[in-house]
């Protein structure tokens, strides 16, 4: 009888935490373990269940009709945002975001269960987690010029 049986050796390369996907009014976007869990494909389907309000990603070919590039080739991708008004359509009528200010936005956060054998991931709009963040990138009302680099903003008049 071995010291060791029963162990199991921990493999580095499998993801680290939970599939997310942040959903605001403008782009949802598909947190590192999400792709992890697909194992980056470079194209996907995204569907959407409207009696259980869930929505799914699933790896496809470039030939499927329903095919939206996830990961380009040439890139390795940590996390992926897709702004597409089509898919952003289908997936923003399960939420019901509250107005917020010019400097926030609105978001819904679900987290995915993973079912690898069939590259898919799931997540479940009933038990997502809603909020409001700050936006982050350039502020409304500040200029931002070449000549500036490296010394402080100028506030728009």
């Amino acid at each position: 009888m071995s010291v060791l049986q029963g162990f199991e050796p921990v493999n580095p390369a499998s993801a680290a935490g939970k599939a997310v996907l942040t959903v605001t009014p403008r782009y949802m976007r598909f947190n590192k373990n999400t792709v992890q869990e697909l194992e980056a494909p470079n194209y996907v389907q995204i569907l959407t269940n409207p009696h259980t309000k869930q929505i799914a990603i699933r790896e496809c070919s470039e030939a499927d009709p329903n095919a939206i590039e996830f990961v380009k080739p040439s890139r390795k991708t940590a996390s992926v945002t897709l702004n597409s008004p089509v898919v952003l359509n289908a997936v923003l009528r399960f939420f019901n975001f509250p107005p917020v200010a010019d400097d926030e936005v609105a978001f819904a956060q679900l987290k995915g269960m993973p079912f690898p054998d069939d590259k898919t991931v799931i997540f479940d709009v009933r038990d997502c987690r809603q909020g409001v963040m700050k936006k982050r990138g350039r502020k409304k009302g500040v200029d931002y010029s070449a000549s500036d680099q490296g010394s402080s903003p100028r506030h728009a008049a």
